[in-house]
């Protein structure tokens, strides 16, 4: 079952690390048995795709289409393809697994060691007119939700309710101090305000706590103008905060999350730098029991979740600002130069 579709396609191409992507004519991927054709609606535009496009990652081949936040229509199917139909709106887990190793077995396909590709990392991704994908990778949403909205659920959304919900497993009553109001920290935000707890979000930009302060965030502070350590310390009393979550990770950032800390608490990782070394105090992560924790994007669990949640409208996605296909590299720029609030998504 399929419907028209062309047989060349836009695509945005990274053909050398460090220099802007290429618009090229190519041609439309046919589909296999088991995949689906997605015609793309809107792609999210994340900071690891500086990190892709400049040559951090070491194991992203040229030339490549980035793009891993993909949300659009079903426009074709293979033969063997059950669960989609022509004419679904879709969300797209970027990680595609085994489905048979314990980690898939219990919901982290993300960290699946048998991966067969990762869109927009190690094949194809979404700065395109058209993405081909296993069928299984697709998450049917209500035609009612904005494919911008959509397109934050793939990676953004469900990567803040991994580190919320599963990793932090953030609780009602307990102090959150947050690293970074971009466009995964504002969701995060939201999420755990949805589980009960008191958030401190952190940043350098006074709009983006502004906004943080309308999706509930209690407390927020600018760490240039501001002593963040004294000032959470004298707002949550007692031992410090039961988790520090950090978006960013500057060594700055990394200090002050052990330093606001209670005993027994938990640092999450979510951002990270490729260029390292970062340094933590063992003594301290020792003696206060302290635990460290990586949180990596998330499974199929919490992409179900996430839709439930954007289609009751439980959680708003906060789209800063729209960019046509051939508009991707100022998308980048933008993004480089801290000109985004929110998340960027490029609308093909």
């Amino acid at each position: 079952m399929e419907t028209r579709v062309p047989s060349t396609m836009r695509a945005m191409t990274l053909e050398e690390f460090g220099k802007p992507l290429v618009e090229r004519t190519i041609p439309v991927p046919e589909v296999g048995p088991n995949d689906a054709l997605v015609r793309i609606r809107a792609c999210g535009v994340c900071g690891t795709d500086l990190k892709i496009t400049a040559g951090k990652l070491n194991f992203v081949k040229t030339p490549h289409i980035p793009g891993h936040e993909p949300a659009g229509e079903v426009v074709a199917v293979g033969s063997d393809v059950r669960g989609v139909q022509v004419g679904d709106h879709v969300a797209v887990a970027i990680y595609l697994n085994c489905g048979e190793c314990d980690y898939c077995r219990t919901g982290r396909e993300q960290i699946c060691p048998h991966l067969r590709g990762r869109v927009g990392f190690t094949i194809d991704g979404a700065y395109a007119d058209y993405l081909r994908v296993p069928s299984t990778a697709l998450r049917v949403v209500a035609p009612d939700v904005p494919f911008e909205d959509i397109a934050l659920l793939g990676d953004c959304i469900t990567t803040a309710w991994n580190a919320i919900s599963v990793r932090a497993d953030v609780r009602e009553g307990q102090w959150v101090y947050m690293t970074g109001a971009g466009g995964i920290g504002l969701h995060a935000i939201q999420l755990a305000k949805l589980r009960g707890a008191r958030v401190i979000a952190v940043d350098v930009d006074d709009e983006k706590l502004s906004l943080a302060r309308r999706f509930g965030a209690d407390l927020t502070l600018n760490a240039l103008a501001e002593d963040v350590v004294a000032r959470t310390r004298e707002t949550v009393g007692g031992d410090g905060v039961d988790a520090a979550i950090d978006f960013v990770v500057t060594q700055s950032a990394l200090d002050a999350d052990f330093a606001v800390l209670r005993p027994d608490g938990a640092v999450i990782l979510v951002g990270y730098n490729p260029d390292g070394p970062s340094l933590v105090r063992t003594m301290d992560i020792a003696l206060s029991e302290f635990r460290l924790i990586g949180s990596r994007a998330s499974g199929l669990r919490e992409l179900d979740e996430m839709i439930k949640m954007i289609e009751e409208r439980r959680i708003k996605p906060v789209v800063g600002r729209t960019y046509a296909l051939e508009e991707v590299n100022q998308a980048l720029d933008d993004l480089r130069n801290n000109r985004v609030i929110g998340r960027a998504v490029v609308v093909p």
